[in-house]
């Protein structure tokens, strides 16, 4: 008989670099968002609460697929309207933006509705259907942490938690720069030229010499 893992098996199965890179997607997906409110806080404003998902989807899926470029065992599906990516034989993810209560949307197909549903035809090869992702607080529009979630059904919920922050190492200051957003130069400070004591010296001693010479 199928039993839902618990949020720590899955952690265990995933793998420490795979859970590391989902979280590492969601802090750079929130450095765009930051770079985007600086950018354009009008057009932030101004967004439908489902187009700033969808935004925020696009760039939360771009980053995902880059962090897990290089990680054995992962498998992309990137072919529109469908995203997601499998780790190994047993464990297949997509990306949902959770609200804080841990629900999430999806459009009521019946494709979409059967996506959530833990159904196991055959046993000893289950496979483990999870939504990773980041919170989101609607009310403050705040960009929470990065999160995964097992449901049997869209609004069933077995287990919601956050995943733990990206290593140290992996957001450094060459990481957190947004995706397509290229570094701009800024015009550099005037320099200002000030003679030390020892090359005033220096060059009254230079024009002593010259004026003996003479």
């Amino acid at each position: 008989m199928f039993s839902y893992p618990t949020f720590e098996q899955v952690l265990d199965d995933l793998g420490e670099k795979v859970v590391n890179r989902m979280s590492l997607a969601a802090f750079r997906t929130r450095a765009d968002l930051v770079e985007y409110r600086r950018l354009r806080p009008n057009w932030v404003a101004d967004h439908s609460e489902r187009g700033l998902a969808n935004w925020l989807h696009d760039r939360f899926w771009a980053q995902l697929v880059v962090a897990l470029d290089d990680v054995d065992g992962v498998d992309i599906i990137d072919q529109e309207p469908v995203r997601e990516f499998y780790v190994g034989y047993r464990y297949r993810l997509r990306v949902k933006r959770h609200q804080t209560d841990g629900s999430v949307s999806a459009y009521p197909t019946l494709a979409s509705l059967s996506w959530f549903m833990q159904e196991q035809p055959i046993e000893g090869l289950e496979e483990i259907r999870l939504a990773t992702g980041y919170e989101w607080d609607a009310e403050t529009r705040g960009f929470g942490e990065a999160v995964l979630s097992l449901r049997d059904g869209r609004d069933k919920i077995i287990w919601y938690n956050q995943l733990p922050p990206p290593q140290a190492a992996s957001v450094g200051p060459d990481n957190v720069k947004p995706l397509g957003v290229p570094p701009v130069a800024g015009p550099s400070a005037p320099r200002i030229g000030l003679e030390s004591d020892a090359e005033t010296a220096g060059n009254e001693d230079a024009k002593k010499a010259v004026n003996k010479e003479e």
